[in-house]
């Protein structure tokens, strides 16, 4: 066996082994060994909510991979699109289905629009939303809609996303952040709108590692929940990521318990 090993080793198929394993984990030398790891659900019943003040930070790629990881892990939220003005998750799952406009013309039947994006119960968002949007009308349909079970709501992006009634009913707000001056300025601005906010608020900090992160969160009022390393895949609008990122994420749903 030694020597099975050691003329491995000596051979291409070292380098191309180790290059596959740096590529897959976005690591350079030295490589720690790798460890399988378990994925978090969130917490029966929780009420968790994404939400940045400008867009393209990561936002509805952060709660469908918090959805997707929680059923992963045997505990599937219902995952709900109610950005007002941009709604992506349909596209990203490739999904045309019944959406949140159409649920709320359907009161008490709610579920019955909820489609499936892969093990997730999901209930796409409708541009032109904002339009429609009764503070009340969507609380009931996020109440009607999880009946008991974990919810993941995409809120979108801008200061009109954050409304106090719909926050009122979250057990957590995920503000996202990222780490260009840009994006960083927009967590900074964040914060006088979330002063009076009904529900727990942490910080979660795309493309970013986690001792950038801790300098950035030390100077904002919330907990940093998470930091989500840079993934190609995430940078390409693919719905994939590195382990690096699941662990992320998966430390994003322990934030939440």
């Amino acid at each position: 066996m030694r020597r099975l090993r050691s003329w491995l080793d000596a051979t291409p198929i070292a380098g191309l082994a180790l290059d596959v394993v740096r590529e897959a984990t976005g690591r350079t030398d030295p490589l720690e060994p790798l460890r399988p790891a378990r994925a978090v659900a969130i917490p029966r019943g929780a009420h968790v909510a994404f939400w940045s003040l400008v867009g393209g930070v990561g936002t509805s790629s952060t709660a469908a991979l918090v959805a997707h990881r929680s059923a992963g892990a045997g505990r599937a939220p219902v995952l709900v699109d109610i950005d007002r003005w941009a709604p992506s998750l349909a596209l990203r799952a490739g999904l045309q289905a019944a959406s949140v406009a159409d649920a709320l013309l359907r009161p008490g039947r709610e579920r019955e629009c909820l489609s499936r994006w892969s093990d997730v119960p999901f209930l796409p968002g409708a541009p032109g939303l904002d339009a429609m949007f009764e503070t009340e009308r969507v609380a009931q349909l996020l109440a009607r809609v999880a009946e008991g079970d974990p919810m993941v709501v995409d809120l979108g992006s801008g200061a009109d996303a954050l409304d106090a009634g719909i926050l009122a009913t979250m057990d957590a707000l995920c503000v996202v952040a990222g780490p260009r001056a840009s994006q960083l300025q927009a967590a900074f601005c964040s914060v006088a709108l979330l002063r009076a906010a009904p529900c727990r608020v942490g910080l979660v900090l795309v493309g970013a590692a986690v001792p950038d992160a801790e300098r950035i969160a030390v100077r904002l009022p919330w907990p940093l929940f998470a930091a989500i390393p840079t993934d190609p895949y995430l940078a390409t609008d693919a719905f994939a990521a590195r382990a690096p990122t699941m662990a992320a994420v998966d430390r994003l749903i322990g934030a939440l318990s």
